[in-house]
């Protein structure tokens, strides 16, 4: 028994220092320091003889655990993005960092509040940009099913941390990929009406009535 429970916290405290920060570490950078954090990881994987993906997959994962009111994400993930969709490992990356964020939310008691947060706020950007490229049976749309499907909730302590530090109500993830879903399958049922095929034809100008005039 004494043995099980130090290989749960072994294994906690390795899962929480995959985190380079917290979200409240993260909400205190501006885009100077963002952009930096980037620089760095880009020169750590283009250094690195071997695992030149680890140092991208932990810059991916700051960016998006930074609350994203300011739209950071889309300010500077493009260099990071690049070097993922150039050793193909986009999907890869993602499906492994959401992986973890739901492992830590399954299991919050080995978890400080900051880190479910951090986890919380990591998962609702993921859904957040994930959700224009929804298709039927996509990778987007099997990762957002993969948050649903968890139902994961915060302990008390870390909403009410949220609300604290941020101002924010909590909402599960799973709550938020549950409603993009339902919509997104909504809209397959009750598709828009296609545009019009007819067009109106443009009126005669002067000139071209004055031609067409005997």
């Amino acid at each position: 028994m004494i043995r099980f429970l130090f290989v749960t916290i072994i294994l906690a405290s390795q899962v929480q220092a995959g985190l380079l920060y917290t979200y409240n570490q993260l909400t205190l950078k501006d885009l100077d320091q963002m952009n930096a954090l980037v620089k760095n990881k880009l020169q750590e994987s283009k250094a690195a003889y071997s695992g030149k993906i680890v140092p991208i997959k932990e810059g991916i994962q700051a960016i998006f655990s930074r609350p994203n009111a300011d739209d950071m994400i889309e300010k500077i993930s493009a260099p990071l993005r690049t070097v993922m969709e150039q050793e193909d490992e986009t999907e890869k990356v993602f499906d492994e960092l959401v992986a973890e964020a739901l492992n830590a939310l399954t299991n919050t008691k080995n978890f400080k509040k900051e880190v479910q947060v951090t986890y919380a706020i990591f998962l609702e950007n993921v859904i957040s940009e994930f959700k224009p490229l929804i298709k039927k049976d996509s990778f987007e749309y099997k990762l957002i099913k993969k948050i649903a499907d968890r139902n994961v909730e915060l302990t008390k302590d870390a909403q009410k941390d949220r609300t604290l530090r941020l101002m924010q109500e909590s909402v599960s993830p799973s709550e938020i990929a549950k409603k993009v879903l339902t919509d997104f399958e909504e809209k397959l049922k009750n598709p828009p009406p296609p545009p019009s095929s007819t067009e109106e034809k443009p009126a005669a100008t002067e000139s071209n009535a004055s031609e067409s005039a005997p």
